[in-house]
């Protein structure tokens, strides 16, 4: 992977996240020269502020806002409007409601800065290398089950939706989901509300999108990922990559046979799982000549998120992009 040893980073936010972004500037030897946090860290030759307007000014090439959701559009337009600072990465979910997606996607065109949001997997060598074997064996993908304890609809459905979409290649047209109302503790503190949820999507070409993010369930999550012939399993955390697949003597067969032992194969990963290590892909990619923002991608995910709600309070399924009121639908994300 690229080193970057003459760039020099800010992070605004420093909390377990913050720290990954740490590790992941260290290790592509881009120099952290500011730190903005509640809480004081005793880093050395960094600075510390409580205030990050108090960065606006610092002569860097990459700031990191991983501070908490409500408060990453004030500080995201700040940087876009009065910072120097041309490259900004941001943490998932980016606002706490669409119509504040688009804020920042508005005043981001009109300037010559660079964003990213940090999704991971898209970007994760290891999610490009699956894509790819559905298409060098032309095979669509049709179907995509997502299982997982639930880690939040903004917090960890940020990067399966998003997923889903790198995958199917297709924008989802309308939602219906169920929000999980098990209320769990959340671990960030009483003041967010991140709940799991339940559900289904509909894309164009009858694909979909079935998940099951509940608080009353556990263990590593799983993406099940179906094409005709080949479905495809997912456990990221325990680095476990394997596919079963149709051997080519029943592939005449109609799609509803199943009276056959599959094939199953193992991937050989590029990377093992580290969120720190999927964000050093994100800060390579932002720095690239090829680059192009994602935040099209984050807004059609918050589309997603945001419906989910509207749904639930509505209880019918919603059409996307949203519109009217449900655009300004709000989650105190954590």
């Amino acid at each position: 992977m690229k080193k970057f040893s003459n760039k020099k980073a800010i992070i605004i936010g420093f909390g377990g996240m913050g720290k990954r972004y740490a590790i992941a500037l260290e290790n592509l030897n881009i120099k952290v020269i500011g730190i903005c946090d509640k809480k004081i860290n005793n880093f050395k030759n960094v600075n510390f502020s409580k205030n990050y307007k108090s960065f606006l000014n610092l002569n860097a090439d990459l700031v990191c806002i991983v501070a908490n959701t409500a408060a990453r559009k004030k500080i995201t337009l700040d940087f876009i409007k009065y910072s120097k600072i041309r490259n900004i990465i941001i943490e998932k979910p980016i606002t706490n409601s669409v119509n504040e997606a688009y804020q920042i996607k508005k005043f981001l065109k009109k300037s010559k800065k660079r964003l990213l949001v940090n999704t991971f997997r898209s970007i994760s060598p290891n999610f490009i290398k699956v894509k790819r074997l559905f298409d060098q064996n032309d095979e669509e993908i049709k179907s995509i089950n997502i299982l997982s304890p639930s880690a939040g609809i903004g917090n960890m459905g940020s990067t399966y939706f998003d997923l889903c979409n790198f995958f199917l290649e297709e924008k989802c047209e309308s939602v219906f989901g169920i929000i999980d109302k098990t209320n769990t503790k959340n671990p960030r503190g009483k003041k967010f509300k991140d709940p799991g949820c339940r559900g289904f999507m509909s894309y164009k070409k009858n694909k979909r999108v079935l998940f099951d993010m509940s608080e009353d369930t556990s263990l590593p999550y799983k993406f099940i990922i179906k094409s005709r012939n080949i479905e495809f399993h997912i456990d990221e955390v325990n680095n476990n990559f394997f596919y079963f697949f149709r051997p080519k003597k029943f592939r005449h067969y109609p799609n509803y046979y199943y009276l056959f032992k599959p094939e199953i194969k193992k991937m050989k990963l590029i990377h093992k799982f580290s969120p720190a290590m999927m964000t050093r892909y994100t800060i390579t990619k932002i720095f690239g000549s090829k680059f192009k923002s994602n935040i099209d991608d984050s807004i059609n995910v918050m589309n997603m998120i945001f419906g989910i709600k509207a749904s639930f309070s509505k209880n019918k399924v919603i059409k996307l992009p949203l519109k009217g009121l449900d655009k300004s639908l709000k989650y105190n994300f954590a």
